[in-house]
């Protein structure tokens, strides 16, 4: 028989929740533990408040359903030793519906005496502030409201995280409110008025809530609109009327009305099949939720709902409930609400992610998932890439793209050409990154996008309608500089097919530079060009020329100097390229073609959402 090997990296994590058991095991290696690669997950239909109150009073949980959970705990002690799980590893977390029931003691010391593993029952307080740590490691930054929506119960508390650093409110606000909990209310209240006033007390208790948040300042979308995930449009004792806040959502009554909100999404059919980052506007979330909160109605649309993505029958039952809190909540917060951000993280994954060192907090979690295929000379391929965007060019494209896009540069290199640019762009949401913790929609989209131009931008017809829903995710200007990006990777590319760079000789150095942001003085009688860098290059002779250049498409003298996109004037961006005369590597034949790859991207043909810069690129040689 084979011996089993232990990872003292391993981490084994069981959820016992209101709703249902999750079992999961985790790989914690300090490389690439920021985004926690699962190695297993499952999860177990057990519901807890179901079996307390499977008739019209409330009772212990019944030794049949002990000893389903002890069943399936055996098994996945099972499982943790064959994937080499140390039994010290194994955490067992339990909330509400533990917490509340009549036997919690007997229930926890039959499963403690069964599995040998202790069951560490969290606090209102503990289970609220965990579950915020899930949601910490969701995304880079997190800066909102954050609520958690269990079966038995809801929690909400406010949260600042960034750089690995996380403040939040001092104690979570618990409710009785869970997906299940509200659930069963709805279904045994008498009349409409017993629901108007679960509404109304609904709605008071999460006032008091808010009020008693001490929320500051920096969290308010009007005080700063640069704070929040992928650049979205984002004091005390309450709300003052004119804030606004962004709302994170985790727990498994959340998810699935998201994927109900996916659903409905304009965008059709919706892009990225990953409920983790997924954004609303907050008047669509309230809209949606208005439509689904009358048990009767949405019973009847329970079979349409279930054919949805990511709703599963149980879910679907509980989206009255789900939509009853959402309409209490924005009332409550009257008007205060921007976007809505679901999150695949809560309580497992902050059970995890609460006992990461402040180092590997820190990381991006982006760049941690890309490392493990970074080129030999990634640090200067960036170099390149960085110098060939102008100081025009946004910071989330500069400091968030280009360095999980230097990484993943030639990951795609052994696929067959034709079908380099469309497995390249499917790689963020079903190809390498697929399953990385951590990373919103946005940022997906964007770097399918710059991955696709990276081999050229030519993609299958169903591939097409990928791209376009990520073009319509971002914005054309976004889409646009992912563009750009991901064509001067492509030219990077021709250089150094192996992404290894030899000798201490450059090959290849890129200046980029707005119209608006020349400046020019006379020396010698001849102009002077300062791009982006810093770096002054002498001997240039006339606009767009440099001696001893060549321009391969475009001179740059069509006497306008700018163009117009959508009524606004968009200043050309001037790319110089300097290679060094008679490489092999940078002749004509085959680098002119990727050249004129990167002009393309600012032809009106190419426009993205209506919006585009013209691009005019000089070659210079030097001997």
């Amino acid at each position: 028989m084979e011996e089993l090997q232990v990872n003292v990296h391993y981490r084994g994590l069981v959820d016992i929740g209101s709703n249902g058991v999750r079992f999961s095991i985790t790989n914690l290696a300090p490389t690439s533990a920021r985004i926690m690669p699962t190695l297993f997950q499952d999860r177990a239909p057990i519901s807890l408040y179901d079996a307390q109150f499977s008739g019209t009073t409330k009772s212990p949980i019944s030794n049949s359903v002990i000893e389903q959970l002890v069943t399936c705990m055996l098994r996945f002690k099972i499982i943790c030793s064959e994937f080499g799980v140390p039994h010290k590893n194994v955490r067992v977390v339990a909330t509400e519906a533990t917490r509340e029931a009549q036997n919690s003691a007997e229930f926890r010391g039959a499963l403690e005496e069964a599995t040998g593993w202790k069951v560490e029952l969290l606090s209102k307080e503990d289970e609220g502030r965990i579950g915020a740590e899930g949601v910490a490691s969701s995304f880079a930054e997190v800066r909102g409201l954050v609520m958690d929506l269990g079966g038995g119960s809801t929690q909400i508390i406010w949260m600042l995280s960034k750089d690995g650093v996380t403040k939040m409110a001092k104690k979570a606000v618990s409710f009785p409110y869970g997906a299940a909990a509200v659930t069963k209310k709805l279904e045994t209240a008498i009349n409409e008025d017993a629901r108007s006033a679960l509404h109304n007390q609904m709605v008071v208790n999460f006032k008091a809530a808010i009020a008693s948040l001490d929320i500051p300042d920096e969290l308010s979308d009007d005080i700063d609109n640069g704070g929040c995930v992928d650049n979205i449009n984002h004091h005390s004792g309450g709300l003052r009327k004119e804030a606004s806040y962004n709302l994170y959502l985790s727990g498994g009554g959340f998810r699935g009305f998201g994927y109900l909100l996916m659903a409905k999404h304009e965008l059709k059919p919706y892009p990225i099949p990953i409920i983790n980052g997924f954004t609303a506007p907050a008047s669509h979330f309230a809209r949606v939720a208005a439509l689904h909160k009358d048990v009767n109605l949405t019973a009847s649309l329970a079979p349409e709902m279930e054919q949805m993505f990511g709703i599963s029958a149980r879910r679907a039952r509980q989206v009255p409930a789900v939509a009853f809190v959402i309409e209490a909540l924005t009332e409550a917060l009257h008007g205060a609400l921007s976007n809505v951000i679901f999150c695949q993280g809560g309580v497992r994954e902050g059970a995890i992610y609460e006992k990461l060192p402040p180092t590997i907090r820190a990381e991006n979690p982006l760049v941690v998932a890309t490392r493990p295929y970074a080129p030999p000379s990634q640090a200067k391929l960036l170099e390149l890439l960085n110098n060939a965007c102008p100081r025009s060019t946004p910071y989330h494209i500069r400091g968030g793209l280009l360095p999980p896009l230097a990484n993943l540069m030639y990951y795609h290199s052994n696929v067959p050409k034709e079908g380099q640019a469309s497995v390249a762009l499917y790689a963020t949401t079903t190809g390498v990154l697929a399953n990385t913790h951590g990373l919103s929609h946005g940022l997906r989209a964007l770097l399918g996008i710059a991955l696709c131009d990276r081999w050229g931008g030519g993609v299958h017809a169903s591939a097409g309608v990928l791209r376009e829903g990520f073009v319509r995710l971002v914005g054309g200007e976004d889409a646009w500089w992912a563009r750009y990006v991901g064509s001067v990777a492509a030219l990077i590319g021709e250089v150094f097919p192996s992404g290894r760079m030899h000798g201490e000789e450059e090959q290849i150095r890129f200046f980029a530079q707005d119209d608006e942001r020349k400046k020019k003085k006379k020396k010698e009688g001849k102009e002077e060009k300062i791009f982006s860098d810093g770096v002054v290059l002498p001997r240039v002779v006339s606009e767009g020329h440099a001696e001893n250049a060549t321009v391969l498409s475009g001179d740059g003298t069509d006497g306008e100097r700018n163009h117009h996109v959508c009524g606004v004037e968009q200043p050309r961006i001037w790319l110089k390229v300097t290679v060094r005369k008679g490489d092999p590597m940078t002749s004509t034949l085959m680098f002119g073609k990727v050249v004129g790859g990167i002009e393309k991207v600012g032809k009106k043909k190419k426009m993205e959402g209506g919006w585009r810069r013209k691009v005019v690129v000089n070659i210079s040689f030097i001997e």
